[in-house]
């Protein structure tokens, strides 16, 4: 093959529109099929913050009415020891 017989297949085949069809085919069944699979964790993650919020929060509640319901403890000997030794008090 002559470089001018090349030259014309070049020529030939600019000219010719491309043939999209095959990427066009189900292109948005394809694009919602990925949004959605995107989408999928966050909704997932949002679903079950929201569903569980109730419960840490009676959690946190119940927390916070025990310590200050608690008696307030005496020190033991043992204890004021460990104190005295960790700051250094005589």
């Amino acid at each position: 093959m002559n470089d001018d017989q090349l030259n014309k297949l070049f020529a030939a085949a600019r000219q010719a529109p491309p043939d999209t069809a095959r990427t066009a085919l189900a292109f948005e069944t394809r694009l919602l099929a990925r949004l959605r699979e995107a989408q999928r964790p966050s909704l997932l993650w949002s679903a079950w913050t929201w569903r569980l919020a109730p419960f840490f929060a009676a959690v946190v509640i119940a927390l916070g009415v025990w310590n200050f319901a608690a008696p307030s403890s005496v020190a033991t000997e043992e204890e004021t020891m460990l104190v005295a030794l960790l700051t250094g008090e005589e």
